[in-house]
């Protein structure tokens, strides 16, 4: 009774729990590497402090100071574009894991039988 009780949970909550526990650490990755974030934020300045709307000068002020803005944002883009890739990479290699782990978790239970019958028939190699 006993047997069929842990495999019964082996086969239903366990396997349930452990798909719960992939797609949390999937999601534990996104939300590290901020990744939905980044992506909303692509193309917002980065870390940028006096590169404002110029209060005046001529249009060599301006220029320049479109051409912070625009570095910026270009530098911003590439720095968070990296993020976010090595997010999803990480991401999809958890999820890659997690994959194997839910297809060998059905096999396990069986290896433990596979295992007692090859010592009883004691096969050489």
């Amino acid at each position: 009774m006993v047997l069929f009780s842990m495999l019964s949970w082996w086969y239903t909550a366990g396997w349930a729990s452990l798909g719960a526990r992939v797609g949390r650490r999937i999601t534990r990755v996104n939300e590290t590497f901020s990744v939905f974030l980044l992506m909303g934020s692509l193309f917002e300045p980065f870390r940028q402090i006096s590169a404002g709307q110029p209060r005046g000068g001529g249009l060599d002020v301006q220029m320049r100071a479109f051409g912070d803005r625009l570095f910026s944002r270009v530098f911003g883009a590439v720095v968070r574009s990296l993020f976010i890739f090595m997010g999803m990479f990480g991401a999809f290699i958890t999820g890659l894991i997690g994959l194997i782990q839910l297809i060998v978790w059905p096999l396990v239970p069986l290896m433990l039988f596979a295992g007692i019958v090859l010592a009883i028939i004691g096969p050489t190699f």
